[in-house]
């Protein structure tokens, strides 16, 4: 049995979203909240774990200046997937929360696109939950 490629699943990246994520997660970690709002539809929706669903650019903005715990740090992929309609990628992040302490997280995110840009997002982390 021939095993199956990654780039075979979701087919070659020829719509540009590869870059799409890539940008959106360069511009999260250099904190660049007005060039994240141009990378997500109005009407974004993101499901994070231990957060109710964030709706709108309104409130993704809101999450990421004063919510999310994160202070500083960096998105390394190990894998990245995209078609014309949707996106998955894995990797790790590393860096400080907003209060000094470490960061080290394995984490998988979905995505949806529409309009050449992020629609829904939904992220997965490598740690036991209750």
């Amino acid at each position: 049995m021939t095993p199956v490629r990654p780039h075979e699943l979701l087919g070659e990246n020829r719509s540009g979203h590869d870059d799409l994520v890539r940008r959106l997660l360069t511009v999260i970690d250099l904190a660049d909240w007005s060039a994240l709002a141009e990378l997500v539809t109005e009407d974004i929706c993101y499901d994070r774990p231990g957060y109710p669903t964030i709706r709108g650019v309104r409130e993704l903005l809101e999450f990421y200046r004063h919510t999310r715990i994160v202070g500083s740090g960096k998105h390394q992929l190990d894998q990245l997937l995209t078609d014309d309609t949707q996106g998955f990628c894995w990797g790790s992040f590393v860096g400080v929360s907003r209060s000094g302490q470490p960061i080290d997280e394995v984490f998988a995110d979905w995505y949806a696109f529409a309009e050449h840009r992020i629609s829904r997002r939904r992220s997965f982390f490598f740690r036991p939950a209750i």
